[in-house]
């Protein structure tokens, strides 16, 4: 598998993070079910969506056998906007599960959103590097302690930019 197809699974990875970035959002006061916040500092149930730009990444770390083999990596970070204002930081590492079959490449991907207040993690398999998939929320900390839920992602790349939007259904 080529480079095109790393960068694939790297897109859909950071739009991962980019979801998780979207469940912090609530922190920032974004909420469209209207939910006050409880004792616990924790909102209710909320839908917020981010937009995940993706500025650093590195499509061919070459980990298991040479060429693109089980264990290689593709790495990528970027920021987290709303309405145009960076609200907080993503970063996603996967590493790829299964290459045998090119028509169907699947990478495990974990990833990590920085937002004030705390971090929400994501995990779960991207297949055939798509940009638009579904993934379950992992855990967060801080104000988002307990969190859960799934993150939606849909790719909005230009040709020069890729991205994602991320629709984040947090559920504490």
């Amino acid at each position: 598998m080529g480079k095109g197809k790393r960068l694939g699974i790297l897109g859909a990875v950071i739009a991962v993070m980019a979801l998780v970035v979207g469940a912090v959002s609530p922190a920032l006061g974004s909420s469209s079910q209207g939910a006050a916040s409880t004792a616990s500092g924790h909102a209710g149930d909320q839908t917020i969506r981010v937009l995940a730009r993706f500025t650093e990444f590195d499509p061919n770390i070459d980990v298991g056998a040479p060429g693109f083999s089980l264990g290689d990596v593709v790495v990528f970070s970027g920021n987290l906007l709303r309405n145009g204002e960076q609200v907080g930081r993503i970063g996603v590492v996967c590493t790829f599960v299964s290459t045998a079959n090119a028509a169907r490449v699947e990478a495990q991907c974990p990833t990590t959103s920085i937002l004030p207040g705390g971090q929400i993690t994501t995990q779960g398999t991207i297949v055939n590097r798509s940009l638009n998939f579904t993934l379950p929320i992992t855990g967060g900390s801080g104000r988002y302690q307990g969190a859960g839920g799934q993150v939606v992602s849909r790719d909005v790349s230009t040709p020069t930019q890729p991205q994602v939007e991320l629709t984040f259904h947090l559920e504490f």
